[in-house]
Parts: structure tokens; C-alpha cells; sequence
């Protein structure tokens, strides 16, 4: 695997992350931090690098039966076999995927022409905002304190390994909150990208559905960011064809650029 050789402290930071979450009673363990999901050199050689963008990993990525069902590779893989931990989570998708979960964010994801599976033009990674580690409870049950601790090293790794990645798109759905976390310099504010006045049904929304976008620079590059609202999953307030008619849209506003 050709890697970018900043990503080796980004590797290491995730490993701080993991230790760290040790005094945490909701770490999942045993369990690795989860940096990014997906093909990395294939999002590498993509001409549209796409980025989803999480809160943390699932407590469903490590199942209680098989820990390391979904990433085989890193079972045995010590902290310095870095190159081993990297093929466990670019073969993500290529193993056991917690597909209803991702299975959200794919007709956006279709529409832009890119996927986190073989076969789109360009492939795409996921990321978590907050932190790589993984926890029981989910995010939105856990402790102040436990978020601190993992937000502190969390969103730092995550603006790191975005420099390294340096995408063309990257996609939020998460609680708009979370957008304040993002530290990147932008170069003009937060707009309206789209907005469905109408469901898939024809009938009028009560609330308009509008996904925002934002240029960011992401190491010296510029990089659209874009907001989807979610519900309790992501781009769950819209339907399957809608979210592909927005990727497409995604798409065409990244080409005309900033």
C-alpha cells in the first residue's frame, strides 16, 4: 500500500486515543481505533475524493461473539505493524460491513458517482469527528466527561488526517452542533446547496429539508464541506431518490467550484 507518510502520526495518534479511553468504563474492548473505513488507496486514486463524516464508531463494529469480525487483519496486529492496521481498515468493506448503517449515506454517495464499495468511479472513506475510539453507550448517552476526554484527542486526530486524505468533499450528517467543531479556515460562509420543499410523495414538508455546504481550506487546498440534517441515522429525513438527486447536486457544485 502506498501511504502518505504524514499518516504514520495520524496512526499513532489514534493509538493515544484508544490508551487514553482505557480509564473510560465505556470503551469498547477488545477492540482497535478506527482512524477511517474504506479503500485507502482507492480513495487515494479517486478523481473525486469524497469523506463522510461520523461522530465515533459504532459499539456494532466490534460484535461481543467475534470482536474483530469486521477487521480481521488488525487481530494480531501489534502497534508497530502500522502497514497491518491500515489493510485491516481499507478491507473494511471488503469483509463484513455494518451496511445498515453506511447503507445511508450510498444514494448521496451514488449520485456524486462514488461509493464506499468497488465498481463507482471514486471511492469513498469515512471518518469520525469525535473520536476513533469506540463506545457503549453511543455518543449521544455518554458522560460529559467521557466526551471531553475523547473529543480532546479526537477532533485534533480528525483535522490531522483530513489534511493528510485532502478531500474534495466532505459530508457531514450529523446534529448541527457538531459543525462548530470544525476548525479549518473557511472561505466564505455556510449557504443553502439545495432545498426540497416537497417529500418523494409530492406532499408538501411541513419544514423544508436544505443541505448547506462550505468551503473550507484543508491543508492549502479547498474543500467543500456540506451539511445534510440527519434524524436517527443519516440523510434519514429524505428519501433514497432524493438523496441521490442531492449527490448530484453535491457534485456539480464542487465543479463550478468555489
Amino acid at each position: 500500500m502506498g501511504l502518505p507518510p504524514s499518516l504514520d502520526s495520524v496512526v499513532s495518534g489514534a493509538g493515544h486515543s484508544f490508551d487514553r479511553a482505557a480509564a473510560l468504563g465505556s470503551r469498547v474492548c477488545p477492540a482497535v481505533p478506527v482512524l477511517f473505513f474504506g479503500d485507502l488507496d482507492a480513495y487515494l486514486g479517486s478523481a473525486l475524493r469524497v469523506v463522510t463524516v461520523g461522530l465515533n464508531p459504532s459499539l456494532k463494529e466490534f460484535p461481543s461473539d467475534d470482536p474483530f469480525l469486521r477487521f480481521r487483519l488488525a487481530e494480531n496486529a501489534g502497534r508497530e505493524d502500522s502497514g497491518r492496521y491500515l489493510e485491516a481498515l481499507s478491507a473494511y468493506f471488503r469483509t463484513k460491513p455494518y451496511g445498515e448503517w453506511f447503507g445511508n449515506y450510498e444514494p448521496l454517495l451514488n449520485g456524486m458517482g462514488a461509493s464506499y464499495y468497488n465498481g463507482a468511479t471514486s471511492r469513498v472513506l469515512h471518518t469520525d469527528i469525535c473520536s476513533p475510539v469506540a463506545t457503549d453507550p453511543t455518543w449521544s448517552h455518554l458522560s460529559e466527561t467521557d466526551r471531553a476526554v475523547l473529543v480532546d484527542d479526537g477532533a485534533p486526530l480528525w483535522h490531522e488526517l483530513l489534511e493528510v486524505l485532502q478531500p474534495s468533499v466532505v459530508v457531514l450528517s450529523v446534529a448541527r452542533e457538531h459543525l462548530g467543531r470544525i476548525m479549518f479556515d473557511p472561505l466564505a460562509p455556510w449557504g443553502l446547496i439545495h432545498r426540497f420543499d416537497y417529500t418523494a410523495d409530492g406532499a408538501l414538508r411541513a419544514r423544508p429539508y436544505e443541505a448547506e455546504g462550505c468551503w473550507y481550506v484543508v491543508g492549502d487546498e479547498p474543500s467543500l464541506f456540506v451539511f445534510c440534517p440527519a434524524s436517527q441515522t443519516p440523510l434519514g429525513l429524505i428519501s433514497h431518490n432524493h438523496r441521490h438527486e442531492l449527490g448530484s447536486i453535491v457534485a456539480d457544485t464542487y465543479l463550478r467550484g468555489w
